[in-house]
């Protein structure tokens, strides 16, 4: 069974989370006042051969 973390508890630890999912490769499933809302998985060994585009910053849908 995946662990659950809040976004709220997830956000300062980030980073550290990312390398345990990594490490682990056991995914790790992101809530929002309970309900859940996003997995942060590892990479696939093929897939972290990928070149990487950096995100931007984009408001959320409904939040402007």
């Amino acid at each position: 069974m995946s662990e659950a973390l809040s976004i709220t508890e997830a956000r300062p630890i980030l980073g550290d989370l990312a390398r345990r999912v990594a490490a682990t490769r056991e995914p790790l499933i992101l809530t929002d006042h309970g309900r859940p809302i996003a997995t942060l998985m590892p990479l696939s060994p093929d897939q972290g051969q990928e070149k990487i585009t950096r995100a931007t910053r984009r408001p959320c849908p409904g939040q402007d």
